[in-house]
């Protein structure tokens, strides 16, 4: 059982290696992805979905996708609507939404908790600026997350000391089992391709270069 985890895929960078990270160490990996009607969505899981198909792996479990609408508490949000998104020269904490973390553990948690998954882990870099990706937020989820199950779960954030360059050097190391090419993030998505001038796309540019 205890190589068993949930991971919070989104499709993007640093999910993904995190993903097949864990697969190369020899865990069991449940990707689980909340869906709240973000205006990337369809565009994140058309490339989780492939990327999550290349691994190939026996360990690799089928992608669970819970459903937590968002349009009803944040109506016109920019995450929404597609509209006013940040751009490459915004600032790293423009692109914040409210309770993000909040939503994707709790949903995550419960869904382990009932599976006997011991573990939730999301991929948390050197950096992040937001209260909802401290090691104290994290710890308070997990505590809340016991005390609702009665369970002993654990919610880590494994990288949370390595940049962005650092992750890419990970997934180098991985070589031709990390499908790079099929990582995804952008905020306002052309079809199923990325806009190029989001701050979501400059910062994977720059995180890779």
């Amino acid at each position: 059982m205890k190589k068993k985890v949930c991971v919070l895929a989104s499709g993007g960078f640093d999910s993904c290696v995190l993903l097949a990270d864990l697969l190369e160490q020899g865990y069991e990996v449940h990707p689980f992805y909340v869906s709240s009607g973000f205006y990337w969505e369809k565009a994140e899981l058309h490339w989780l979905r492939k990327f999550l198909r290349e691994l190939k792996s026996p360990k690799l479990k089928p992608l669970t996708i819970a459903e937590t609408p968002m349009r009803w508490i944040m109506g016109g949000h920019w995450s929404l609507t597609g509209k006013g998104v940040p751009s490459s020269r915004a600032a790293w904490d423009s692109v914040y939404l409210p309770g993000r973390n909040l939503l994707l553990l709790s949903q995550a948690g419960v869904y382990a908790a009932t599976r006997g998954i011991p573990r939730v882990v999301l991929g948390v870099l050197r950096g992040n600026p937001f209260a909802d990706s401290k090691p104290r937020f994290l710890k308070d989820m997990e505590s809340a997350i016991n005390d609702a199950l009665r369970s002993r779960l654990k919610v880590e954030a494994p990288y949370t000391k390595l940049s962005k360059a650092e992750v890419a050097r990970l997934a180098e190391r991985l070589g031709k089992r990390f499908p790079l090419e099929l990582t995804f993030s952008c905020l306002r998505p052309r079809g199923v391709k990325p806009c190029g001038g989001c701050s979501k796309c400059a910062e994977r540019k720059d995180g890779l270069r």
